[in-house]
């Protein structure tokens, strides 16, 4: 099944979330379920998102889907988040010092690749990439080079980008295929 036929977010594309190894490792244990930004993304409810573990990992190590997007005063945000931040109260406050605004990503149906992708990988198959700052948008093409890098878990990223009834007949194929 070809990316071009799976669903994206709303405007087309998929986010690449650049994430600091410490705060990964929690959204991957379950224990951080929002991700906090000062600038809102371009997601929501449903949105396929990406994560990239930044230095000294340098990995592309699963996905997830955006539950909500919260924006709040940084005082109401941390009333909201606190016990799913990941972050200590001062942390969470420098992190948004001077912000009249932040936002709290609320991810849910996180996956772990079978085989995380390293840096190097990425940029051997895909010519100039580098990782996010922060994050960015990812075009369709640019999916269709991660998910060929992604060979083992392609049946996670395309159940999560395709609309259900598409995910009924890709079951169908598998199961198929296997006999």
């Amino acid at each position: 099944m070809s990316i071009k036929n799976m669903k994206t977010t709303n405007d087309g594309h998929v986010l690449l979330l650049s994430i600091q190894p410490k705060y990964a490792n929690l959204i991957f244990e379950g224990t951080k379920t929002t991700e906090l930004r000062r600038v809102r993304p371009r997601v929501a409810q449903g949105d396929f998102v990406l994560i990239y573990v930044s230095s000294p990992d340098k990995v592309l190590l699963g996905n997830c889907q955006v539950e909500q997007v919260m924006g709040h005063s940084p005082k109401t945000l941390w009333t909201l988040v606190r016990d799913k931040s990941g972050l200590k109260k001062a942390d969470f406050l420098e992190y948004f010092e001077g912000a009249s605004t932040g936002y709290a990503i609320v991810l849910t149906q996180v996956q772990k690749f079978n085989q995380p992708i390293l840096l190097s990988q990425l940029q051997q198959g895909w010519a100039g990439f580098h990782p996010p700052q922060s994050y960015r948008y990812l075009t369709l093409k640019e999916l269709e080079l991660i998910a060929s890098m992604a060979e083992n878990d392609m049946t996670k990223i395309s159940n999560r980008l395709m609309p259900k009834v598409k995910q009924a007949e890709l079951e169908l194929y598998q199961m198929s295929s296997l006999k």
